[in-house]
């Protein structure tokens, strides 16, 4: 064991011989931390705090830090229940917007569990209860910030005002309720659609500091959490659509930037934590017409054309790289069981060796991939495919790879690693195929075609089989296959939702034979 030394001072080790950092509670304070921190027993001696290393020259490098932290911790939790810091000079930065909204919710916090049933009687005041005693401590403790920040020339009366209408609940912070939403949001939707609730929030607080005359915040979100709810007026809330607009953004686009504030706030009143109705019910009217009304003059994707497809088929995406690209294999591969499956970029992109299915041969001759919900776009794109025979040595090479890993489920294509915001296996693979595009069919093609418009294309291929008299391939199996909702009532109530695998399996069988051209069939035979 070290020797006890001057440089050991507020450092103990434990039995496993990881070193802490100790900070020793003064005699006199320690009832007050032990309040503060809801100590069961009533005090606290010290507090530790482990320095993550079993290294004395490196916990001595850490110590001053997580002492200094821990300081920090005490004081705010001292100076919410109401008593005076520890260190008498310290200031932390409570002065700041952040800190006061941090330390008034923890106040507010404090207040709300507090009992006010009276448990003393003053000759004076009356029947007094703890409540009462915990808001005279606030009073007290707020009466010296103001006048401390009334001698640097600041405004002491608004901060002390602050931060009891937000100990009090009269108003209420972004940060009162933002970390829970994301938590929440976390466990029910997809990373993506997380990164999107970020963005939107990240508009939202650079919208509200324009609005107060403020230059953008190196930190939306962070500006965001100061404001309380109360004090945006609704006019301010109402001209946000119009601001992004100005912004450059398409109607489409400021449709979806608003929607997870509705969302938001949604579930701030359903948890009881703003009152009111919804301000932004009825936002996004008129977004979806104007957005409509634009599209009639774009450009809209379309399927690929039979020359477009065999020229996609036969080229040769390692020209121009040296030795073997990574890429060449993946590419090959996946534009072929797109088009003869219709599926998804990211769908396919994440395939592992459980989502093939009837292996066995159960329920038919043909293998098939299986889209689960963890992968699936919607509710309907939970769906199994039929493979047709032509990609089955892309299939079976695949899987001897995979297995041959030893992995429990491993993925069909390791090139197509998760990237972008949603970490989705299909991001990268999405813009080495937007490359491979240009080089092919040139860069007039953007906006025309893309990998989505192998999933048109089998589409088309269905409904030329079906015309040219291949029952299977009519358009109520075609969706089923795609992964698009049911077009009538009757077909989504009344109608069994899963068809026979037989079903699909001719209708892949004769959407090749009957509905594509005979020179993307040579190429792909």
């Amino acid at each position: 064991m070290a020797k006890k030394g001057p440089d050991m001072h507020g450092l103990k080790r434990t039995v496993g011989g990881t070193w802490q950092a100790r900070m020793h509670i003064p005699r006199d304070r320690r009832a007050d931390v032990g309040k503060a921190l809801g100590i069961a027993s009533g005090t606290r001696q010290d507090m530790l705090g482990t320095l993550e290393t079993r290294d004395l020259k490196t916990a001595l490098r850490r110590r001053d830090k997580k002492l200094a932290e821990m300081r920090e911790s005490v004081d705010r939790k001292l100076i919410g229940a109401g008593f005076k810091p520890l260190h008498e000079d310290w200031v932390s930065g409570w002065s700041r917007e952040g800190s006061l909204t941090d330390e008034a919710l923890e106040a507010r916090r404090l207040i709300q569990t507090t009992s006010d049933k009276p448990d003393y009687h003053d000759d004076l005041y009356g029947p007094i209860s703890p409540r009462d005693r915990l808001r005279d401590g606030m009073a007290d403790f707020l009466e010296e910030r103001a006048a401390r920040l009334d001698s640097q020339g600041k405004d002491g009366a608004a901060y002390a005002e602050r931060y009891r209408e937000i100990a009090e609940g009269d108003v209420t912070p972004f940060s009162a309720f933002l970390d829970r939403w994301i938590r929440e949001r976390e466990r029910d939707v997809s990373p993506s659609m997380v990164a999107m609730d970020l963005t939107t929030l990240r508009h939202f607080g650079t919208y509200l500091s324009s609005c107060q005359g403020l230059e953008k915040p190196a930190d939306p979100v962070a500006f965001l959490r100061t404001q309380a709810v109360e004090d945006i007026p609704k006019a301010v809330l109402g001209e946000f659509g119009e601001w992004l607009a100005d912004q450059d953004l398409s109607p489409k686009t400021v449709s979806r930037i608003i929607s997870p504030l509705k969302v938001m706030w949604d579930w701030a009143i359903r948890h009881h934590l703003i009152d009111g109705l919804n301000p932004w019910l009825g936002a996004t009217a008129g977004l979806k017409k104007r957005a409509e009304r634009d599209g009639r003059t774009k450009i809209k994707g379309r399927e690929f054309s039979e020359g477009e497809l065999i020229k996609l088929l036969t080229a040769d995406p390692n020209e121009g790289h040296r030795g073997v690209w990574s890429w060449t294999a993946p590419l090959t591969d996946l534009m072929r069981i797109a088009l003869l499956t219709g599926a998804r970029e990211n769908e396919l992109c994440s395939l592992t060796v459980s989502r093939i299915v009837n292996r066995d041969g159960a329920h038919g001759s043909l293998w098939g991939i299986e889209v689960t919900e963890e992968h699936a776009k919607t509710d309907n794109s939970v769906r199994k495919v039929p493979l047709h025979p032509l990609l089955m040595p892309i299939i079976e090479r695949r899987l001897r790879d995979a297995e041959a890993t030893g992995e429990p489920d491993a993925v069909l294509f390791p090139e197509c690693r998760p990237g972008g915001v949603g970490k989705k296996r299909g991001h990268v693979f999405s813009q080495r195929f937007t490359g491979l595009r240009r080089a092919v069919l040139g860069l007039e093609s953007d906006g025309v075609v893309n990998f989505h418009s192998f999933r048109k294309s089998f589409g088309t291929f269905m409904r030329r089989a079906h015309l040219a008299g291949v029952t299977e391939c009519q358009l109520s199996v075609a969706q089923k296959l795609i992964g698009h909702k049911p077009q009538t009532l009757t077909e989504a109530v009344y109608m069994e939702q899963e068809l026979q695998w037989g079903i699909y399996e001719r209708a892949i069988i004769g959407m090749v034979e009957k509905g594509m051209p005979e020179g993307v069939l040579a190429t792909l035979t």
